[in-house]
């Protein structure tokens, strides 16, 4: 019997690095403050409380932000036990449903405590504090590529777009790389030396330090489109941009300026000022902002605050929205979730012991440690790095 295929032939599939897969969409977090705006939100998750633990397994010392897509979860770790006198920086693949190794952790070069992962394209990304930049295969757990920035300070990890890498180098340069083969694409000079982290849209690149300077560059030749500098102020420790609601947002860490701003996109103009000590978070028609110890829910529409949560040791940061809830890094030491409607407490579960009475609390403070903290969301599942280096998973059993 003679066959004969009257479809279209399938294409090639794409490169590794060059093109979004389908599990990144949506329903997946993919790093640090969740993906390439680092507006927290989750778009399509599914998750959603009451929870129950699913399992719980310590890494060692500390767990990064993970990264959570489809049935996977990957993560930084310092595997020191307390017992080696210093960092042993590993990548860490675990099936979400048992938490069982995907693969042997895999240790990192130039083993430094500031390392963290992200993902995109298909592809898991690291780097460390000295400027190590390498890839990933999320199945296996072998490295696709490295590349190393010479005299580098950096914390935050890169961020995939497009099929880019785009990064700084912590001292004074941002830089793209090809995401399928880490070759250089274009450096940019900037004007601050920090650890300040990398944010895209289809607008170009955003890098900020506090609210004392930021750049806007083009995607794909690093041109510098827009730039501001406070005059005479320099030191910025570089806290994370944000970008939601047409705006970048730039919180200052000046104590006697504890405010975010919101810049158009396009203009560059400053648009609004809130009094805020944590990035804010993004949800559908929301903006949440958080000022010793008080969440408001804010329209970005009217800037009308919907709902206040208040946390009693006055300190909190929001590192998550998804599927309609509002995860609050409340700094009593708990993960609080709050629908997103009415702000009232739907979940919690305990992190870290009570701070000490009178203990001098920051809400935030994503720039120091051995890696970046954050939680993640996937398929029906939470994963939260928890005390003394323990991921714990959590869903409906």
């Amino acid at each position: 019997m003679l066959l004969t295929f009257t479809g279209t032939p399938h294409a090639a599939a794409p490169v590794p690095g060059s093109t979004a897969t389908a599990a990144e969409l949506t329903d997946a977090t993919l790093g640090y403050r969740s993906d390439h705006q680092a507006d927290s939100h989750v778009t399509g998750a599914t998750a959603a409380p009451p929870y129950q633990q699913l399992w719980s397994r310590d890494f060692g010392t500390v767990v990064s932000a993970p990264v959570a897509i489809g049935d996977k979860v990957y993560a930084v770790v310092n595997a020191d036990d307390g017992t080696e006198g210093g960092p042993r920086m590993m990548l860490i693949g675990v099936q979400a449903a048992t938490g069982k190794d995907l693969w042997p952790a895999v240790s990192l070069e130039q083993n430094e405590p500031q390392a963290s992962v992200s993902y995109g394209g298909g592809l898991l990304y690291t780097q460390t504090a000295r400027g190590t930049i390498a890839a990933w295969d999320p199945v296996t757990g072998r490295q696709k590529w490295s590349h190393t920035v010479g005299s580098a300070s950096m914390q935050y990890p890169p961020v995939w777009y497009d099929g880019l890498l785009y990064l700084q180098d912590g001292r004074g340069t941002a830089l793209a790389l090809r995401a399928d083969t880490g070759a250089a694409v274009w450096t940019a000079p900037l004007s601050e030396y920090s650890w300040a982290p990398t944010v895209v849209d289809t607008s170009g690149v955003w890098i900020g330090f506090d609210n004392i300077a930021w750049h806007h560059f083009d995607l794909k030749t690093g041109k510098e489109l827009q730039r501001f500098e406070v005059p005479n102020v320099s030191g910025a420790y570089g806290n994370p941009v944000v970008l939601g609601a047409g705006a970048a947002w730039l919180r200052s860490s000046d104590s006697r300026d504890e405010t975010v701003t919101a810049y158009h996109l396009k203009t560059g103009a400053a648009l609004r000022k809130l009094p805020a000590d944590a990035t804010p978070a993004f949800g559908p028609g929301r903006v949440y902002v958080a000022y010793h110890g008080a969440v408001r829910a804010l329209s970005t529409t009217t800037y009308q605050a919907a709902w206040t949560y208040r946390s009693a040791v006055n300190a909190a940061t929001v590192r998550l929205v998804a599927g309609g809830y509002v995860y609050v890094d409340d700094c009593d030491g708990r993960l609080v979730v709050l629908d997103q409607r009415t702000g009232k407490v739907a979940w919690s579960y305990r992190r870290f012991p009570t701070p000490p009475p009178m203990s001098n609390i920051i809400a935030e403070e994503d720039w120091r440690g051995f890696v970046v903290p954050g939680i993640a969301t996937s398929q029906g599942r939470l994963f939260v790095p928890s005390a003394e280096g323990t991921l714990i998973a959590f869903g409906k059993k």
